[in-house]
């Protein structure tokens, strides 16, 4: 890999313009990213850090090609056209948590139920925090620090406040903005890699210690309040012949979903799959599955399927593509004799996708003749 050419570390940015290029559009949130979490007090930590000037940790970024356009998470909070005219943006891959949270108090969002606008920048401690009454003395929103208009307000009224008091509050609240105006994001990114490269270096990123799989990114992209990719895995999982034969992993039931989907199931085409999508194909999917899994035991596979796993999605698609509960008698023939010269030959072995796809595409040409 010539990393001059993949990689890109971007050292001119600040707060105030990672703000900016959010606003612009030009920052999105991929997909396969997981919802918002942080509370209000682990925001007020990466202020006070920001103000002590301590690192926060690099932002990383994917510099997506214009064919990636459209895949974005939609969030109400972070809803912004792309005034790019190449209809190119930068997703992120590590640092939504932090970008979020900094969006969210320095622009005054509510996200869920939590107000970040609530959160202050006390000018006497010079410090940050939740005021407990809806009246205190020296708490200011931090949301009005880069709000020119409500910032010079503060400051006038701050003047006068120093003049009869003997204060310096204003010295205060000129030097927490100009720290977050000027304080350096260290920025990241990955250059021209399709979206197979880029879910790579997202699962080998750690997330808080926690690391990431490629079934957590799908579940996380076809999540919404209609459909849960994990409780429905679960439930067919329940099932009594499923449970029997000791329960279908969840990379096989996605590996089915995006064969069925997307006649594929790359990372990209798995990453592609919606909640939509997955509530419209759920049914013959598990109904196909089952299907397949009837027609091993009457082959005389009865109980162990495990090195069968990696056949299972290609061949239910035989069934979902048909829509029959038994292989046709002018297919049994040609399906059995594939079915055991891939098992023999170790044909999927490391996940050979170009293989599944042209057993795909022979599936499909077998049952359209």
């Amino acid at each position: 890999m010539n990393i001059k050419n993949s990689i890109e570390i971007v050292t001119d940015w600040t707060l105030h313009k990672l703000i900016l290029e959010l606003e612009k559009g030009h920052i999105k949130i991929p997909r396969f990213q997981r919802d918002y979490i942080w509370e209000r007090s682990k925001v007020i930590k990466l202020f006070n850090s920001i103000l002590s000037q301590y690192p926060i940790g690099s932002i990383f970024l994917w510099s997506a090609p214009p064919k990636y356009k459209n895949f974005i998470r939609k969030t109400e909070y972070l809803e912004f056209e792309n005034k790019n005219e190449n209809n190119k943006c930068d997703f992120i891959i590590d640092g939504q948590q932090r970008i979020v949270s900094l969006y969210a108090t320095l622009r005054g969002k509510k996200v869920g139920k939590t107000d970040y606008s609530k959160i202050c920048f006390n000018v006497k401690k010079k410090d940050l925090v939740v005021p407990r009454k809806k009246i205190e003395k020296f708490n200011i929103p931090v949301c009005t620090v880069f709000n020119n208009e409500a910032y010079n307000e503060i400051i006038a009224d701050l003047k006068k406040y120093d003049a009869s008091h003997k204060t310096k509050y204003v010295n205060a609240w000129e030097e927490f903005r100009n720290i977050l105006m000027n304080y350096p994001i260290s920025i990241v990114k990955t250059l021209n890699n399709d979206l197979e490269d880029v879910v790579e270096i997202f699962e080998r990123i750690n997330q808080g210690g926690n690391r990431l799989t490629l079934f957590d990114l799908v579940h996380a992209t076809v999540l919404d309040n209609k459909f849960d990719l994990k409780n429905n895995i679960e439930k067919v999982n329940k099932q009594a012949q499923i449970k029997k034969i000791g329960g279908l992993p969840n990379r096989l039931i996605v590996n089915s979903l995006a064969i069925n989907a997307f006649e594929n199931c790359s990372s990209s085409a798995q990453l592609k799959l919606t909640s939509v999508i997955c509530q419209k194909i759920w049914d013959p999917t598990i109904e196909s599955i089952n299907a397949t899994i009837e027609f091993l035991m009457s082959i005389g596979i009865q109980t162990d399927l495990v090195q069968y796993h990696s056949l299972i999605p290609v061949l239910q698609y035989y069934f979902y593509n048909t829509r029959f509960v038994v292989i046709h008698p002018t297919h049994q023939k040609q399906v059995e004799k594939w079915f055991w010269d891939s098992k023999f030959s170790n044909r999927y072995a490391h996940s050979n996708l170009s293989k599944i796809k042209e057993d795909v595409q022979w599936i499909k040409k077998l049952t359209e003749d």
